[in-house]
């Protein structure tokens, strides 16, 4: 029975930090109007680094569930298209700003 919770809390922890982390990154551009807050990423490299980390734990388990037989057609899609542009931005990151 414990691990059903924890596998439950630890699902519902991932989905509010996968989701909200867009949250946090325009919160920390509206603080520092326009591009000043952009610049707070390269001033504070654990944040950017904590939101790659995520951003790619959250690509990894979807990866996961549309790899699982039985998924639609549709979720499949939808995940590897999400997959596909959360890798392409995280790479832009990493180009751009370095690691």
């Amino acid at each position: 029975m414990r691990r059903e919770w924890t596998l439950s809390l630890g699902a519902v922890l991932f989905a509010l930090l996968g989701s909200q982390h867009h949250n946090l990154m325009m919160l920390l551009f509206a603080f520092g109007l326009s591009n000043v807050g952009m610049s707070l990423m390269t001033k504070m490299p654990l944040v950017r680094d904590a939101m790659l980390v995520m951003s790619l734990t959250i690509a990894a388990m979807i990866a996961y569930q549309i790899s699982r037989p039985g998924r639609p057609a549709a979720m499949r899609v939808t995940g590897a298209l999400s997959i596909l542009l959360t890798l392409g931005i995280a790479g832009w990151s990493l180009l751009r700003f370095g690691l």
